[in-house]
C-alpha cells in the first residue's frame, strides 16, 4: 500500500515538473523571437518604424519630404474614413488622408513585411504630395507608383508581390473612383 502511495506521489510530482518545464519552454520560445508591437486604437506608430521606410521611398521617388507624417494605428478612424466609399474601399487596410497615415491597429505588426508594405504604400502617397511636377491624369493614377513601389520593396525583402500588375492597372484607372483618398487594400 505504501509502495502504491509512493509511486502515485512520484507520478504527481513528475507531472507537475513536466508541466512547469513545458510552461518555461513556451515562455522562452515566446520571448526569444522578435517582439510584436501591441497597438491600441489611436496609438501613434513610433518614428523608428516609419523613418527607414520613408527614407526608402525618398530614394525611389527622388522626393525629399520635410518631415514624417503622423501615422496612427486606429481601426475606428480607418473605418470612419472609408465608410461610404464603396465595397472595395471597405477592404482597406491602410489609408492616407488629411496629411496622415491610418493603419488598422488590430492588424498592424511592424515585424510583418506585408504589414510594413501597407505603411510604405501610404508613405508613397505622402511623398507624392511633395513632388514638384505632378501630372497625374486623375487621383487614382497615383496608385500605379504606390503599388509598384510596394511590390518592389517586398521583392527586396525576399517576399512575393502584394498585388499583380492587373490589380495595379485597375486601381490606377481613371474610371475607378474612391473619393480621392489613397488606400492600400486587401488583395
Amino acid at each position: 500500500n505504501s509502495k502504491v502511495k509512493s509511486s502515485h506521489i512520484l507520478v504527481v510530482i513528475l507531472m507537475k515538473l513536466f508541466i512547469k518545464a513545458i510552461l518555461v519552454a513556451a515562455l522562452i520560445m515566446g520571448f526569444s523571437g522578435q517582439a510584436r508591437a501591441d497597438f491600441r486604437d489611436g496609438d501613434q506608430v513610433p518614428e523608428h518604424i516609419i523613418r527607414p521606410l520613408m527614407s526608402w521611398v525618398e530614394m525611389q521617388t527622388g522626393v525629399r519630404v520635410p518631415s514624417l507624417p503622423p501615422v496612427i494605428a486606429s481601426r475606428t478612424y480607418l473605418i470612419d474614413i472609408v465608410k461610404g466609399m464603396g465595397r472595395t474601399a471597405g477592404r482597406a487596410k491602410a489609408v492616407y488622408a488629411g496629411g496622415m497615415v491610418i493603419l488598422d491597429h488590430n492588424r498592424f505588426d511592424p515585424t510583418d513585411k506585408y504589414e510594413l508594405s501597407l505603411l510604405l504604400h501610404e508613405l508613397v502617397h505622402y511623398a507624392q504630395g511633395f513632388k514638384r511636377q505632378s501630372n497625374w491624369a486623375c487621383p487614382q493614377a497615383k496608385e500605379r507608383e504606390a503599388y509598384t513601389l510596394q511590390n518592389r520593396w517586398l521583392e527586396e525583402q525576399g517576399r512575393s508581390p502584394y498585388v499583380r500588375a492587373s490589380w495595379i492597372q485597375r486601381m490606377a484607372s481613371c474610371s475607378y473612383t474612391n473619393g480621392g483618398i489613397s488606400l492600400a487594400m486587401a488583395r
